[in-house]
């Protein structure tokens, strides 16, 4: 059965319409995706302009107590760090903060002597430029300090020791006070 002229122009216009239809939508489409695109790289840069301004973490609150330390955020921005260290415990804590990739690799007392029991953290054995800043904090009282660091990791540790009334020394470190944070 061949189509009258007439039915040819009716699928003749009825393909323009469809191809024009066709055109629209993929015009549409290309318009919904770089709008995609470019709300997608303005996050990027917001995201890249506040860590660059640092407004991400150049806060640290530390919270001491018997035999914990806390620290939040544990990632900061490197630079110009704002510590604010709250013991919240009975007995006096400190911050000892060293610039060491964990806690396993601090040097530790191998031998007895002095002041320190054998697995303590040897600060002695630590070099200065790894040991930016420390804070000794009362039971109850908070202290503010600002500390610079450069990009890597810190150990936060309190290294000291509590002697109890039967002369037993507790080692705070050896208790588990510590903490680790980053600076990036």
């Amino acid at each position: 059965m061949a189509l009258s002229r007439g039915d040819k122009d009716v699928f003749h216009v009825g393909s323009l319409i469809f191809s024009g239809l066709a055109m629209v939508l993929a015009f549409v489409a290309v318009i919904v995706a770089g709008q995609a695109w470019s709300r997608s790289n303005d996050a990027k840069d917001e995201i890249r302009a506040l860590a660059e301004g640092g407004l991400l973490g150049s806060k640290v609150n530390v919270r001491l107590q018997e035999y914990s330390m806390v620290a939040a955020p544990a990632s900061v921005k490197a630079g110009k760090v704002s510590f604010t260290i709250k013991n919240s415990g009975t007995i006096t804590h400190e911050v000892v903060l060293v610039r060491a990739p964990s806690v396993e690799a601090l040097p530790r007392v191998t031998v007895a002597g002095g002041e320190r029991a054998v697995g303590d953290v040897d600060e002695e054995a630590i070099p200065e430029a790894d040991l930016p800043g420390e804070a000794e904090v009362e039971q109850g009282k908070t202290v503010k300090t600002t500390i610079a660091l450069t990009p890597g990791t810190y150990v936060m540790i309190c290294n000291i020791d509590t002697v109890l009334p039967d002369g037993t020394v507790r080692n705070h470190f050896q208790r588990g006070m510590y903490s680790v944070i980053t600076a990036n």
